[in-house]
C-alpha cells in the first residue's frame, strides 16, 4: 500500500507509412525482364525500342528514374544490351526471366 506509480508516456516514433517504400534496382530490373520476356513475347537477340515498352502498360506508368535504374540494373547482370533506344534480350536475360 502507498505505492506511488509514475504515469508512463508513451513515444511515438515517427514511421514512414506516409511514403510508399521506394522500388529497388533489383525489383524494377526483374519487372523490366518479366515484360520483356513474359508480355512482350520476345526471344535471344529480339530488339525492343523504348515506344513499344511504353505501350506495355506495366512499363508505361513508371516514372523515368525507375525505368533507368530498371535499364541500368538489367544490363549490368547481362540480361539486356542497350543499343541506342533499343534493348536487346541475352540468353542470360532469357534465363533468368
Amino acid at each position: 500500500m502507498g505505492e506511488h506509480v509514475a504515469p508512463q508516456t508513451v513515444r511515438r516514433l515517427p514511421t514512414t507509412a506516409k511514403r510508399p517504400p521506394q522500388a529497388t534496382a533489383e525489383a524494377v530490373g526483374r519487372r523490366l525482364l518479366d515484360v520483356i520476356v513474359y508480355t512482350k513475347a520476345c526471344r535471344t537477340g529480339s530488339r525492343l525500342s523504348f515506344d513499344d515498352l511504353a505501350e506495355a502498360s506495366e512499363v508505361g506508368d513508371w516514372k523515368m528514374p525507375d525505368f533507368k535504374a530498371a535499364c541500368t540494373y538489367a544490363a549490368a547482370q547481362g540480361w539486356l544490351r542497350i543499343d541506342g533506344d533499343a534493348l536487346i534480350l541475352t540468353t542470360a536475360g532469357l534465363a533468368a526471366a
